[in-house]
C-alpha cells in the first residue's frame, strides 16, 4: 500500500467516524429553556420583530442570524438549529485532523475524533458558546503556521475576533487576548526594539483577566484557569523586542478587521432604529443575568472533590471510570497551561493551538459546571495533542472520546450532578412528537410538555399571548404564542420595581392570558416573585402540571378543574 493510499485511508476513516458520531447524536437530548431562548428569538425575528427594540436579547447578532437563516432554510423546528452546529463541528474536526497531520495519520485521526466527540453533541442546543467555538477554530487555522505579520493576516485575525465577539461577547474577549499573546510570541525581533511596546500591549488584557479572576472570588479557580494565561502573556511581553511603529501598525490592522466584523450588526441596528437597545442589551442586560448567585456558587473544585469521592467509593466500575475521566478532564486545563508555559520558558516554539487554548479555557470559569467545561474542552484537547502527540496521550484522548460517547452524550441533565459524574445512563430518548420539536428526548419530557401544551391550547383563544415566569420561552416557541412583554425571561426585563408595574400593565392589557410558572426555578429573582404575587392575587388557584403552575390571568371563572401534581 503506497503512502498516499495509507493517508487517504486514514482520512476516510476519520471522516466516517466523525460523520457517524454527528449523525447519531445531533438530534439527541434537549435543554428546553436554552433551546427555547434561541428558537423564540429566531422565530420572532423572522416574524418581523426588531431584536433588542421589540425583544430583549443578550447576544450581539451573528448567532441569532445563523438561527434565523436555519429556520428559513430548514423549517421552524428545533432540529433545524442543529444543522449549522453539525457543519461547524465537521469543520472543526477537519481542522484538528489537518493540524495533527504532520504527527502522523493515526494522530490526525484521533484528533478529529476527539474534537467531534467533545463538540456540540455534549450539550446539543444552539448555544452561542458553540457558535463562538467555531471562530476559535477558524482563528487557529489562520495562525496554524504562526503570525506572518502581513496586512492580510492581521486584518483577518481582527475580523475573526470580531465575528466571535459579536456572536458571544465574553468568548470574543478571551479569543482577542489569546490572539494578542500569539502575536507577541510570534513577533519579529527588531534591532532597535524593546519590551516596552509589548508590555503596553499586554497590560490591558492582563488587567482585565486579573479583574475577572478576582471577581470569581475563588483561589482554586484562579490557579485552575487564570495563572497560565497571565503568566504566558507576561513572558511573551518581556521577551518581545518590537517597536512602537510595529505595535501601532498591528493594532490598527486588527482594529480594521474588528470594525469590518462590527459593521453589519451595527448597521442593521442603526437602520432598524434599535442601536441604543442593542448596545444596552449586550453590555448591560448581559451583565445583569450573569450576576446570578447560582453562577457564583458553582466551583470546579467541588466537581473535582466529588469525582474523587466517587472514584474511591467502589460503587461500580462504571462510576469509578467515569469519575476518573471527569478528574482528568478537569485537570486537563491547568495541565495544558503548565505545559505551554514550560515549553515557552525553555525557548521551544509554542504552537498557536496551545496559546489560544490557554486563554479560551478561561471561558469555563464563567459558570463552573460540567457544561461550561465541555464548551472549552475541544480547544484544550487539541492543544494537548499538539503539545504531546505521543502514544500514551493519543490513547488517553481516544479513551476519553469513547467514554463520553457511551456515558455522557445524549444523557439528560435530570441525572443530577452526582449522576453525571458517575456516568449513570438514563432510559433511551424517544421522538418528541411535540410541535416544532423533531428531536429525541426523554419520555418524561414528552409527557410533561404534551400535557402542558394540551392544557394551554384547550383554554386559550386563537392568537392569545402567553407569558412564562421566570423564563420558559420554549412554550412560546412550541405554541407559537408571543410574550406580552419585550422580554422572554424576567431576569432580563425586571431590573427595577417599575418594571414589575409595566409587566403587570402588559398582562392586564393582554388578559385573559396564560401565565406559566416553573416552581423553584433558579431564575426566580425577588422582582420576579413580586410580579408572581400580583399574578396570584388576580388569578386564583393554579392548574398544576409537574413542576409548573398555570394561571388564567384575568378570568373570573375557572374553565376546568385543577390538575393534580405529577
Amino acid at each position: 500500500m503506497t503512502a498516499r493510499l495509507v493517508t487517504a485511508t486514514w482520512a476516510l476513516l476519520a471522516s466516517l467516524i466523525v460523520a457517524v458520531i454527528l449523525l447519531i447524536f445531533h438530534d439527541q437530548f434537549w435543554w428546553p429553556v436554552d433551546e427555547g431562548v434561541y428558537a423564540y428569538v429566531a422565530q420572532r425575528a423572522n416574524a418581523g420583530d426588531v431584536l433588542h427594540r421589540d425583544l430583549i436579547d443578550l447576544h450581539a447578532g451573528y448567532g441569532n442570524m445563523i438561527n434565523s437563516w436555519a429556520f428559513r432554510l430548514f423549517g421552524e423546528d428545533l432540529l433545524s438549529l442543529r444543522y449549522p452546529l453539525v457543519a461547524m463541528a465537521a469543520v472543526q474536526a477537519a481542522i484538528a485532523y489537518m493540524l495533527l497531520r504532520s504527527e502522523g495519520d493515526a494522530a490526525a485521526c484521533v484528533a478529529a475524533v476527539a474534537v467531534a466527540a467533545f463538540s456540540f453533541i455534549q450539550f446539543p442546543n444552539p448555544s452561542a458558546n458553540w457558535h463562538a467555538l467555531f471562530w476559535f477554530f477558524v482563528l487557529l487555522w489562520l495562525l496554524r503556521k504562526g503570525p506572518d505579520n502581513s496586512t492580510r493576516q492581521l486584518v483577518a485575525i481582527g475580523l475573526v475576533v470580531g465575528l466571535c465577539f459579536f456572536t458571544r461577547q465574553l468568548s470574543g474577549v478571551h479569543l482577542a487576548f489569546g490572539a494578542v499573546c500569539a502575536l507577541l510570541i510570534g513577533a519579529p525581533r527588531f534591532d532597535k526594539g524593546s519590551p516596552i511596546p509589548a508590555l503596553a500591549a499586554a497590560a490591558l488584557p492582563a488587567i482585565i483577566l486579573s479583574g475577572y479572576l478576582i471577581s470569581k472570588g475563588n483561589i482554586f479557580a484562579g490557579f485552575w484557569g487564570g495563572v497560565a494565561p497571565i503568566t504566558l502573556l507576561a513572558l511573551a511581553a518581556f521577551r518581545a523586542r518590537i517597536t512602537w511603529a510595529y505595535a501601532g501598525r498591528t493594532t490598527l490592522l486588527l482594529a480594521v478587521g474588528f470594525t469590518l466584523a462590527a459593521l453589519p450588526v451595527v448597521a442593521k441596528a442603526l437602520v432598524e432604529g434599535s442601536f441604543t437597545y442593542w448596545f444596552r442589551d449586550i453590555f448591560v442586560a448581559a451583565l445583569a443575568i450573569n450576576g446570578q448567585g447560582f453562577i457564583a456558587d458553582a466551583q470546579f473544585l467541588d466537581l473535582l472533590s466529588r469525582s474523587f469521592m466517587i472514584a474511591i467509593s467502589g460503587h461500580s466500575i462504571t462510576a469509578t471510570v467515569s469519575a476518573i475521566a471527569w478528574m482528568l478532564l478537569i485537570l486537563l486545563v491547568p495541565a495544558v497551561g503548565l505545559m505551554t508555559i514550560l515549553r515557552f520558558a525553555k525557548g521551544y516554539p509554542v504552537h498557536p493551538a496551545a496559546t489560544l487554548a490557554v486563554f479560551w479555557a478561561v471561558g469555563a470559569l464563567h459558570y463552573q459546571i460540567p457544561i461550561y467545561l465541555m464548551f472549552v474542552l475541544p480547544a484544550v484537547l487539541l492543544a494537548l495533542l499538539v503539545l504531546r502527540p505521543n502514544v500514551p496521550v493519543l490513547g488517553v484522548s481516544l479513551a476519553l472520546a469513547v467514554w463520553t460517547l457511551v456515558f455522557q452524550v445524549g444523557q439528560p441533565l435530570e441525572r443530577g450532578l452526582m449522576g453525571t459524574l458517575a456516568g449513570q445512563r438514563a432510559e433511551a430518548n424517544v421522538p418528541a412528537s411535540l410541535p416544532r420539536v423533531s428531536l429525541r428526548i426523554q419520555p418524561s419530557d414528552v409527557a410533561l410538555y404534551s400535557e402542558l401544551l394540551a392544557l394551554i391550547e384547550a383554554e386559550a383563544a386563537p392568537g392569545e399571548l402567553l407569558m412564562t415566569l421566570p423564563m420558559n420561552p420554549e412554550l412560546n416557541f412550541m405554541s407559537g404564542r408571543v410574550s406580552p412583554t419585550r422580554y422572554y425571561g424576567t431576569p432580563l426585563g425586571l431590573l427595577q420595581a417599575s418594571d414589575v408595574d409595566d409587566s403587570l400593565a402588559a398582562l392586564e392589557e393582554a388578559a385573559p392570558i396564560w401565565v406559566v410558572v416553573r416552581v423553584g426555578d433558579k431564575y426566580l429573582t425577588p422582582l420576579t416573585l413580586d410580579l408572581l404575587e400580583e399574578v396570584r392575587t388576580r388569578a386564583g388557584e393554579p392548574y398544576r402540571v409537574g413542576s409548573f403552575e398555570l394561571y388564567r390571568f384575568g378570568e373570573t371563572v375557572r374553565l376546568g378543574a385543577s390538575q393534580p401534581a405529577r
